[in-house]
């Protein structure tokens, strides 16, 4: 049996200023990321779990890709 690697295909939108939503190819949201002014980017998935703050955005985007 041979293992594939599916790559997950995933656009991130600017759903309102400081608030980004991670969507699958079929629009499936996946999580978000937060702008908290001083404290940095908060990451939460679709479930709620908070996957705590990045200092900055692409760290942010990364983390919540990698829970994937």
């Amino acid at each position: 049996m041979t293992d594939t690697l599916i790559a997950r295909a995933i656009t991130w939108q600017e759903a309102q200023l400081g608030l980004w939503v991670a969507k699958a190819s079929d629009s499936r949201p996946l999580g978000i990321v937060a702008e908290k002014w001083v404290h940095g980017f908060v990451v939460t998935t679709r479930t709620g779990k908070n996957l705590g703050s990045y200092p900055s955005l692409d760290e942010a985007k990364a983390a919540l890709e990698a829970s994937l």
